[in-house]
């Protein structure tokens, strides 16, 4: 029997949870092919250690879901490098090198994951291949799942939202509405989801209730919303502001928790 390597020998020990605490320092150098393809030096570090851990996990356990995760992390990772590889170094251009062959792997992983899941059937994959091809028939696969568990998902109802937001905004609600209530305490949660509320309802004339997304969504990391426009709107309709805060602040607290219920 071969030797197993410190690493696969701490996983088999600790189980599953471990993925998510292996360094990636650790991985490069247990699978420098995992690495070795990205820039080197300090760009897109972020990026860079998304790709690496789902290379890791989709090496132990491959998934569908980690295909798409896989797709999502390149195209990060290809904005990231694609600007970065634009800026000269000026005592080392080898750097501007390293950073072009990170943006080329970018581009190959890409197009060899869009091809290895093309025909794949999972919900995930479905609609990545609808919303970035325009696959009418991925989409057509995709919305039969609507009614099934296996899209009970935060990130699979506002996919979901993407399709309805074209023609019913009631209905692209209430799928945003239930994607926060399938976040669970300390998840990450979507910002853009606040976006699209108080975009939504300033569309339906809601004014009121497109503020108090807007103001819940700074906790999360939406400055780029006019809040000072709508506040005026409101002021000249004689409606009070600290209510709707407060209501907000409510929100933002059932969120954090993964207690949110879409209010009726």
């Amino acid at each position: 029997m071969g030797r197993i390597s410190p690493l696969l020998l701490l996983l088999l020990l600790s189980g599953c949870d471990s993925f998510n605490q292996i360094n990636v320092k650790d991985i490069c150098e247990q699978n420098p092919q995992m690495c070795s393809d990205l820039n080197p030096d300090g760009w897109c570090r972020a990026e860079k250690a998304n790709i690496i851990k789902h290379r890791f996990e989709q090496s132990h356990s491959p998934s569908d879901k980690l295909n798409y995760d896989l797709l999502l992390d390149f195209e990060q990772y290809k904005k990231c490098i694609a600007k970065a590889s634009q800026i000269e170094h000026i005592k080392l251009k080898e750097k501007k090198t390293e950073r072009v062959k990170g943006l080329l792997t970018a581009e190959r992983e890409l197009k060899r994951l869009a091809a290895e899941t093309r025909d794949s059937m999972s919900p995930h994959l479905l609609y990545y291949h609808w919303s970035r091809f325009h696959n009418d028939k991925a989409l057509k696969h995709f919305l039969e799942y609507e009614k099934t568990n296996r899209l009970q998902y935060p990130e699979m109802q506002v996919a979901l939202a993407t399709y309805y937001i074209k023609f019913d905004r009631p209905k692209t609600i209430q799928l945003l509405y239930h994607a926060l209530e399938l976040y669970k305490k300390n998840d990450e949660v979507d910002p853009e989801i606040f976006r699209s509320l108080t975009s939504l309802f300033m569309k339906e004339e809601q004014y009121d209730w497109a503020y108090l997304w807007g103001f819940a969504g700074l906790e999360f990391g939406v400055d780029d919303l006019d809040l000072t426009s709508l506040e005026a709107l409101l002021i000249q309709q004689s409606r009070q502001l600290k209510p709707i805060q407060q209501q907000a602040e409510s929100y933002v607290e059932m969120i954090e928790n993964g207690q949110f219920m879409a209010p009726q």
